[in-house]
């Protein structure tokens, strides 16, 4: 199968987000728990215009950080699912949009 051109490839943005919780936390809850607020929020069409994923994870000791990849020209609506979040499997979660990247690099050395 061949690739898709880069004119009709799909264009992406990364969100750097800090959390804060008294616990511990695995990426799949989290994962599942922006899939969940999305579709509360927007609705099935709209979560799946937005097409949020967790690509890099990391928690301990209270603390940690996430890049969450969604489409282009959603970012503002992706920032109003993750300020949806309260909790993750009953833990109460905190956290905190730091900045939006167009590459994971870019992202990491710049507000991780």
């Amino acid at each position: 199968m061949k690739h898709l051109p880069k004119h009709l490839r799909p264009r992406w943005r990364y969100l750097a987000v800090e959390l804060r919780g008294a616990g511990e936390l695995a990426r799949d809850p989290f994962q599942r728990e922006c899939w969940f607020a999305a579709q509360n929020l927007l609705g099935d069409v709209g979560s799946a215009a937005l097409d949020l994923t967790v690509v890099d994870f990391a928690f301990g000791d209270g603390e940690g950080q996430a890049v969450v990849r969604v489409r282009r020209g959603e970012t503002d609506r992706a920032r109003a699912v993750l300020a949806c979040l309260d909790a993750v499997d009953g833990m109460e979660l905190g956290l905190r949009v730091r900045g939006v990247g167009g590459t994971v690099r870019a992202c990491r050395e710049k507000y991780l």
